[in-house]
C-alpha cells in the first residue's frame, strides 16, 4: 500500500514538472515573438550598444528558458549543471556589477565545468521509463576482475 501510494505521488509530481514545462514552453514562444517585435523596433532605444544589450539579454534568457525546460524534463545533473552556467553566463554577459563579481562568476562557471568533467559520468548511465540507471562498463568490469 505505502509503495503505491509512493508511486502515485512520485507519478504525480512527474507529471506536475511537465506541465510546469509546458507553461514555460508557452512563455518562451510568447517572450520570442515579442523580442522579434522588439528587435524590429530598435528605435525605442538610445543607442545601438543599448538594443545590442537588450536583445543579447533577451535572447540568453530564452536559452535558461530552455534548458530549464530540459532540467524539467529530464532529471540528470548534466541538465542542472547547464541551467546554472546559463545563468552564471548571463551574469557575465550583459550585468553590469564589479570586476570581482566577474572573478567569482567565471571561477563558478570553472568550477561548474570541473565537477561536470571529473564528476559526472554521463556514459555510465542510461535512461530508462524508470529513471537514470546505471550500466556497467568495461572499466568497472576490468576493475573488480583484479581485486
Amino acid at each position: 500500500m505505502r509503495k503505491k501510494l509512493q508511486d502515485k505521488m512520485f507519478e504525480l509530481s512527474y507529471l506536475f514538472e511537465l506541465f510546469i514545462s509546458l507553461i514555460v514552453s508557452v512563455g518562451i514562444v510568447i517572450f520570442a515573438v515579442r523580442m522579434i517585435v522588439d528587435t524590429l523596433n530598435v528605435s525605442i532605444f538610445n543607442s545601438a550598444v543599448d538594443a545590442f544589450v537588450k536583445i543579447l539579454d533577451d535572447a540568453i534568457i530564452l536559452a535558461i528558458g530552455a534548458e530549464l525546460i530540459k532540467m524539467l524534463c529530464k532529471h540528470t545533473p548534466e541538465t542542472v549543471i547547464e541551467v546554472l552556467a546559463f545563468a552564471l553566463a548571463r551574469k557575465l554577459i550583459v550585468g553590469h556589477v564589479a570586476s570581482w563579481e566577474n572573478l567569482i562568476t567565471v571561477v563558478a562557471i570553472t568550477i561548474l565545468f570541473a565537477v561536470r568533467r571529473f564528476l559526472l559520468k554521463n556514459h555510465d548511465m542510461v535512461e530508462t521509463p524508470d529513471g537514470l540507471v546505471e550500466i556497467e562498463t568495461n572499466e568497472t568490469s576490468n576493475d573488480s576482475s583484479k581485486s
